[in-house]
């Protein structure tokens, strides 16, 4: 009895000073007016915590009973700091009792916790997730869970004797206000890293676009040059026949002059140097357009 009352004394300590930092409350449920003022403090701090979550409908329920299931989720976050039931999913499919499906709710929660010998059935394969769990038997749930030894000790969760009881909550009370100390801390990250994220997707579009605009180009480009070689070579196709045609006249016509020969030939050179650079122009895109396509680099 002695060993007893040093438990719930040090389980007391712990829930006042928890409840420094309780980050929500009591009057966070509907039915807030019907709790207790004596259990205010310690609904505060647990629900603050994460640990207890009330009901789908807002409420708490004080005065209601408690089953063997809700008392295992209890149990469960208490343990593990998994306040958010992010990796209960992992344990619905242990199949550790025969009326724990592994579709119920708290299916997780008690293939946890009976895994690891924090509660147990009530013989025949069976775990009764609905009964109503009594005092005693919360108790013992509570006190495997923390560690506490029928041979008047506590354990770690490696299973090592903690010497110290004290130092134990002490820890126990560090861990479980981690969370609570970090919140700030981790608000920010979560904000610097949204930002980040944001950056990143800007970053990403920005660089969507502009390749797209310069495969755009490079595509109008090419069908420009192409266009333009197609007119010039026909350009230069008519001017080689004005040559051929100026030099007949020159050598059949006494009215053609050089001078004009030598006119005909300057239009056709021409004609051919810029034939010559719009092709290495439609090259030069054809190029360009391959690289931005990611070729070539």
């Amino acid at each position: 009895m002695r060993n007893l009352k040093k438990i719930l004394a040090m389980a007391l300590a712990l829930v006042m000073s928890l409840s420094l930092m309780a980050t929500a409350g009591a009057a966070d449920f509907t039915d807030a007016s019907s709790i207790n003022e004596k259990y205010e403090t310690a609904i505060e701090v647990l629900e603050g915590l994460g640990v207890f979550k009330g009901y789908q409908d807002g409420t708490f329920q004080p005065q209601g009973s408690i089953t063997r299931a809700e008392t295992a989720a209890i149990i469960y976050r208490i343990v593990t700091g998994d306040v958010k039931d992010e990796q209960v999913g992992i344990y619905a499919d242990y199949n550790l009792f025969t009326d724990v499906p592994s579709t119920s709710w708290f299916a997780g929660y008690v293939n946890y916790c009976a895994n690891a010998e924090y509660i147990k059935g009530v013989g025949g394969g069976k775990f009764n997730p609905n009964a109503q769990v009594t005092g005693y038997a919360a108790l013992a749930m509570i006190l495997r869970a923390i560690g506490y030894t029928a041979n008047g000790g506590f354990t770690n969760l490696l299973g090592s004797m903690v010497t110290n009881p004290g130092n134990f909550f002490i820890n126990l009370a560090g861990s479980l206000t981690i969370p609570l100390f970090s919140r700030g801390q981790n608000i920010a990250r979560l904000k610097g890293a949204k930002a980040q994220q944001q950056q990143a997707m800007n970053n990403f579009e920005h660089t969507l676009l502009s390749a797209a605009a310069e495969v755009n180009n490079y595509c109008v480009a090419l069908d420009k040059t192409a266009s333009k070689t197609a007119y010039l070579t026909e350009q230069v196709k008519n001017l080689e026949e004005a040559v051929e045609a100026t030099n007949l006249l020159l050598a059949y016509d006494g009215k053609t002059t050089y001078l004009e020969v030598l006119t005909a030939q300057s239009s056709l050179l021409n004609a051919q140097i810029s034939l010559l650079s719009t092709e290495l122009a439609r090259e030069q895109a054809l190029i360009n357009l391959y690289q931005s396509l990611g070729g070539g680099r």
